[in-house]
């Protein structure tokens, strides 16, 4: 059963469903906001106004309107008007990066020989992941949001676009230049280095 027809259960009681939405969502959010903060105090205190916004709306919703909501792209929504509010605050915290720690910690990912998890191949992933999306942070501002949203988050291009307000025609050209930059500028460094 899916995460939106598993919250539906719960449409009639507020609370339940609250809890139940925060369960689902709260990893998933702070590490999304973390990716993008840099620091996971500012990422924790953004996901927790995500979830205080998100309970008042409940309240006010009908029993059929939360057994419509699409909750996940709904919070996404929350939290990246949240983030942009956070970002024209604090200029300086525009950063995209996390420690490698910190990430694995997020991503649920331990380290362990005896179940057959190698160390380096964790390591060689979130290294690779940290690189990926370091370049998606070169792209131009529209290009960002809608490739990390999908790639990084895998929103919907419906739900993207739905997150971002923008037509879904335009999230599908974005997806695309974006992706067709982060080719050139790959390419780029391979003929740099060769």
């Amino acid at each position: 059963m899916s995460a939106e027809k598993s919250l539906a259960q719960f449409a009639d009681d507020v609370d339940a469903y609250y809890e139940k939405l925060v369960a689902l969502y709260w990893q998933q959010l702070k590490v999304f906001a973390a990716s993008r903060i840099g620091n996971p105090l500012d990422a924790e205190d953004l996901v927790q106004e995500v979830f205080i916004r998100a309970y008042v709306a409940l309240e006010r919703y009908s029993i059929r309107q939360r057994q419509d909501l699409k909750a996940r792209a709904w919070l996404y929504k929350i939290t990246w008007n949240l983030y942009y509010n956070f970002i024209s605050r604090s200029p300086e915290q525009q950063g995209l990066s996390i420690a490698l720690g910190e990430k694995l910690e997020h991503e649920g990912l331990e380290i362990d020989d005896e179940n057959g998890v190698n160390p380096e191949e964790i390591f060689e992933q979130a290294e690779r992941r940290q690189e990926l999306e370091a370049l998606v942070a070169g792209l131009p501002r529209q290009y960002q949001a809608v490739v990390s949203l999908y790639y990084f988050e895998e929103l919907s291009l419906q739900e993207v676009a739905d997150v971002l307000n923008q037509p879904l025609g335009t999230v599908k050209v974005y997806v695309r230049r974006g992706i067709q930059q982060l080719r050139k500028t790959l390419q780029m460094r391979v003929n740099m280095v060769g």
